[in-house]
């Protein structure tokens, strides 16, 4: 034991020099495992991950992982004896310092794979029990990692101590800089806001490397330079809560959690929706986690403003952001030729070519292999479970790479529902065994009549059934809940050969071959005109519209079901929809609005044609015939041209006011249009 921790020290002194973190696997009984922590005996900030730790240890719980993702550690211990949430095995990984210990303690390898876990109530949908339940994640995850370089102390066997890697060197940077790469990543920036207008920067990087830290630094370093309107905005405050930090500590200035702004609003957060309905003049915008931005919404603030930084999470563990980088370059690329990237590479806590990064990275497939050739002469079909993705270890890595370049959303958590939850189906579109195109189907439903109908009355939730909830609950169609349904969760086309239509051949595959095992299908996302006309062309049709916009896509989420069967459904909700319009929908596209809103109709009087032809010939205020216009539009907005019917929808249907609707100059511009419009057909 003596001579074994030696050794151990050892390789902790050697990985320290290296600016390393060192992984151990630990496993065996609970009284092998205990032993040989006691005599590792733990020193400096130390976290534990799982549950009751052991004195001197500060627990990290998933309602906390805002807190602690931005804070750095000496040891990490990863309990995963009894459950293991593996969302947070990933994330806690970059809190692990320089020459830090990182302690994976499990039972005896066999033992524990055949444990159920916990924690995988997570992703496992009703009525599977995370407690009895098995899945194949644990398989998985020691499968990936025979030839990780980590230490082994497994009870029963000889300890496994690795053989040095090869290290890689790199250049210190002075303070505030953490790297040389994030000095040069302010800099840069420094020359968005200097130099000459429309060149924004787009600034990725894998988690870890400062990043958000490096638009801190800059937003002080401006403020101290004299700048006094910089912007943070991201999909969410808690996203651009590091770059808070690290400015308010620059700066000198007292900053709580949740804060956003600083100096008296010299720098703060303003969400993108204000950024794009009120002009800010004369600033900076510094937008983090902008993967998590709805592409369009990040086409608008290009063409809004003329001094911006794109900076994005390129993958990693909160999500992904390389299909980001795809979509939204050709844009900027068009409309601002002298756009600049810059990648951050060299993380901040430890350097290049660290064992734990690797390990993490190999463990949850997160180096990314997404090389597509452009042509596409023959493509075949192809569908895929959980059983058959263990057997081609290669096949899904290839699917996760294309789920996390081509769609912001996807994490580790993703890949842990993959491989525990037996309700998901993969169909692919391959050509020369490369993957073009997934879609990731969930089947739901199927519940009893009670349950059904619990559900229905608000009195029951069941987890992993979100289309037989909604259709229970907010469509009150308890009796689909009972039947066979099918979610398609993501689909999704390599960004490379998008807009030739493999989206649209793969989603008919999909259609078909659940349409022939008597499924009912439906899909759910954050709703955008270019989506909502993909899923309608394939014969979807609206059904249910969130109130508030999801967090992810910063849209409202629309529920839409495939056949015509769902008709009397599609009309209720278009009913509904626009008495909506002048409250909670006021804020929905009014492109969306037009397409689905069905108004009532009445009819105009003679009287009423009178005043708006009057209106139109400029000799009738148009106080006096708002509401004869309303009625009017009623009956013709299919008739209407559409710029002209979209500044009519937001002024008449969302009820907004002439500063906020986004054509420019609207109310001078109404009666200009209006002359456009045939009051007497």
């Amino acid at each position: 034991m003596t001579d074994l921790l030696q050794i151990i020290r050892q390789q902790q002194n050697a990985y320290q020099k290296r600016g390393w973190r060192l992984p151990i696997w630990l496993a065996g009984s609970e009284d092998y495992t205990q032993q040989q922590l006691s005599a590792l005996k733990p020193e400096g900030i130390s976290y534990w991950l799982g549950h009751e730790p052991p004195v001197g240890f500060t627990l990290l719980s998933a309602k906390q992982k805002q807190q602690w993702l931005g804070t750095e550690c000496d040891v990490l211990v990863v309990d995963a004896r009894y459950s293991v949430d593996w969302d947070l095995v990933a994330a806690s990984s970059g809190c692990l310092k320089s020459g830090g210990l990182w302690l994976f303690v499990t039972n005896e390898p066999d033992l524990w794979q055949q444990q159920p876990n916990p924690a995988a109530k997570r992703v496992l949908p009703y009525p599977l029990d995370a407690a009895t339940y098995t899945g194949f994640f644990k398989q998985f995850w020691l499968e990936q990692l025979q030839d990780a370089h980590w230490v082994q102390l497994i009870e029963g066997r000889p300890a496994v101590i690795p053989a040095l890697p090869e290290a890689m060197t790199s250049a210190q940077a002075e303070l505030p800089y953490r790297t040389t790469e994030q000095q040069i990543a302010v800099a840069a920036i420094h020359k968005v806001v200097t130099g000459h207008r429309r060149r924004p920067l787009v600034l990725t990087a894998h988690r870890g490397r400062g990043k958000s830290s490096a638009l801190g630094i800059a937003a002080a370093l401006l403020v101290q330079q004299g700048k006094t309107d910089i912007l943070l905005t991201g999909p969410s405050p808690v996203a651009v809560q590091t770059a808070f930090f690290i400015a308010a500590h620059l700066l000198k200035e007292p900053y709580q959690p949740g804060q956003n702004q600083l100096l008296n609003g010299t720098i703060r957060f303003v969400p993108v929706d204000v950024l794009l309905a009120e002009k800010q003049q004369n600033t900076v915008i510094l937008v983090d986690e902008a993967a998590a931005i709805p592409t369009p919404q990040l086409q608008q603030l290009t063409d809004l403003y003329s001094r911006l930084v794109f900076a994005t999470t390129e993958h990693g563990y909160e999500g992904t952001g390389r299909g980001f980088q795809l979509r939204f370059q050709s844009y900027l690329q068009q409309h601002c030729p002298g756009f600049q990237k810059l990648h951050l590479h060299q993380p901040i806590r430890y350097q290049a070519n660290d064992p734990l990064e690797q390990l993490i990275f190999k463990g949850f497939l997160l180096e990314q292999t997404d090389s597509v050739s452009a042509a596409l002469p023959e493509t075949q079909l192809a569908s895929y479970q959980v059983k058959d993705l263990l057997l081609q270890p290669t096949k899904l890595q290839h699917i996760f790479s294309l789920l996390s370049l081509a769609h912001y959303q996807t994490d580790v958590m993703d890949l842990w529902a993959l491989l525990d939850n037996p309700a998901l189906k993969l169909y692919t579109l391959e050509q020369d065994q490369q993957l073009i195109a997934c879609a990731l189907i969930s089947f739901e439903g199927e519940l009893d009549k009670e349950l059904a109908m619990a559900v229905s009355h608000g009195k029951r939730r069941v987890h992993g059934h979100l289309l037989a909830q909604s259709l229970a609950f907010h469509c009150l169609q308890s009796e689909l809940a009972g039947q066979k349904l099918a979610r398609i969760q993501r689909i999704v086309v390599h960004p490379s050969v998008q807009i030739q239509g493999l989206g649209s051949q793969l989603l008919s595959f999909v259609l078909q071959d659940l349409l022939d095992q008597q499924y009912l299908i439906g899909t759910s996302f954050g709703a955008t005109l270019a989506l909502v006309k993909f899923w309608q062309k394939a014969g979807f049709i609206p059904v249910k519209l969130s109130h508030q916009n999801e967090q992810a896509s910063n849209e409202a989420s629309v529920l839409m079901l495939y056949g015509e069967q769902f008709r009397p459904l599609q009309q209720q909700f278009s009913r509904q929809l626009y008495w909506q319009l002048a409250d909670k929908q006021r804020a929905l596209d009014p492109a969306l609005a037009l397409l689905w809103a069905e108004p009532p109709s009445i009819e105009i009087t003679p009287q009423q044609n009178t005043e708006l032809e009057l209106f139109q010939a400029g000799l009738r205020p148009y106080e006096l015939i708002e509401t004869h216009l309303l009625c009017w539009l009623n009956l013709n907005y299919a008739k209407v041209d559409h710029q002209t019917a979209l500044l009519l929808v937001q002024r008449l249907w969302q009820k907004q006011d002439w500063q906020q609707i986004s054509l420019p100059s609207a109310k001078q511009k109404l009666p200009e249009l209006c002359k456009r419009l045939k009051f007497l057909d």
